[in-house]
Parts: C-alpha cells; structure tokens; sequence
C-alpha cells in the first residue's frame, strides 16, 4: 500500500532555538511542514526563514491559550465545559492572527493551534467559517482529542459542511511504531528545536538516516498540506 506523510513542526515562531531546530529538521530531515505561530518571540524570524526554504510549505498555529486554562506540564486544557468562552473575543484575536501572517505575502495552507484549543467544540464551527473566509483549506482534527466517537464524528461533519480537508489520520508526535500504523494519508506532528530535551529528542527522530531509508523502503511518500490540497481535488 503507497502511504503519504505529512510530518509537520508545530511552535515555528516560538524562539530561535526552535526555529533553528524546524529548520535543521527540515533540510537535514523529515519535516515537509510548519505551523507558524504569530505571537511568541521568534515570529518575523520564522517568516524570514519560511521564504528561505522555498520547499517548506506552511500553515498557521493560532494562539488563543489565554481564553483556557491549560496545564502546562501536559499541554492539556482543563476545565473546559466550564469555561464560558467570549466567542465574538476569540474570533477576533484568531482573524488578528490570521491576518499578520497574511499580510506576508506567505500562503496557508493548514490550520492548527497551540495545545489544539481550536478543536474545542464550542468553537470549532466559528474556527471553520474563519478558515474558508481566508482560504485556509486545512485544518488539524482528530479523534484523541474528544471524549467519545460521537463528539469527533459531530465535528467532521462541520469540516464536511465547509468543504475543509483534514487528514484521514493522525499521528500524536514520534513514537515506536507510528509510520507502520495503518492509513493512506496522515499528518504527523512534531516539535523539534534545540534547547529542551524533549525538542532535541524529537529533532534527533526527525533526522535519523534509518528513518529515511525505512520510508523509501516501505513506499512511504512524504508530502505537504499543498500536495493534500491537490490529491484531494483530483479525487473530485
């Protein structure tokens, strides 16, 4: 079976250490794509970097952590049938985002978000009618994150109402065993950098020559949001 892979870098943007780390992961690597993250330090370096590396395809990595309450030692959102949530607040500061990036010139292809707050079910349809506004085809959505099978299958009919690809599967990060689950088509997250040794490790995972070579072997081809767009408008 001819699977395809996109390995995409979370956090582009966050600090230098971990740009550097994306980028090394990319050109010495397996990373086809990025999510690029507005507010943190190292964003107009990211975006300098993006339009260096031309085969580096992109998306954006909305921050909206300060409308939660996350626990940063697991990166989980807690609490969150509890929170009462100023939709009309968070669809502003995501279009604010949105929109710095834009005015780039760079092309998004992909929507994420930082500790995947985007997915949150309350919000994921306003997150939906933003993404077609601004021509994001993309967006990140698996079934690990939800409490049951109904909750996941009520919010891919809303990427299905608004036409929005997502990955058929999804891969939560390097683990023993990932790429020889079973799937046609999957997104891989990863957060490689330099500077925190969960980074390094994953930097390491990305750029292993055996990794490599046990791709080309098994047939496993490796491409970006882009290439998703195309595959999936040929199958029309």
């Amino acid at each position: 079976m001819n699977k395809k892979l996109i390995v995409n870098a979370d956090d582009f943007g966050f600090n230098s250490k971990i740009n550097k780390g994306i980028i090394d992961a990319h050109k010495n690597g397996v990373v086809t794509n990025v999510s690029i993250i507005v507010t943190k330090e190292a964003y107009d370096e990211a975006v300098k970097l993006i339009k260096e590396n031309i085969r580096l395809e992109a998306g954006i990595h909305i921050d909206i952590d300060r409308f939660f309450e996350i626990d940063l030692r697991t990166g989980v959102i807690i609490n969150v049938d509890k929170t009462k949530l100023n939709l009309e607040e968070i669809k502003n500061e995501i279009i604010k985002q949105i929109e710095i990036l834009k005015s780039t010139g760079i092309d998004l292809y992909h929507l994420s978000s930082h500790h995947n707050t985007h997915m949150v079910k309350d919000i994921f349809e306003l997150v939906c009618e933003i993404c077609v506004k601004y021509n994001i085809p993309t967006i990140r959505l698996y079934k690990k994150f939800y409490r049951n099978e109904t909750e996941y299958n009520d919010m891919k009919k809303i990427t299905e109402k608004y036409k929005l690809i997502t990955p058929p599967h999804f891969i939560e990060g390097w683990y023993w065993g990932n790429i020889d689950e079973e799937f046609t088509i999957a997104e891989l997250v990863t957060h490689p950098g330099y500077g925190e040794v969960w980074r390094e490790y994953e930097l390491t995972a990305c750029c292993e020559p055996k990794l490599k070579d046990y791709l080309r072997e098994k047939n496993i081809q490796l491409i970006n949001f882009k290439d998703l767009v195309n595959i999936f408008k040929q199958t029309l």
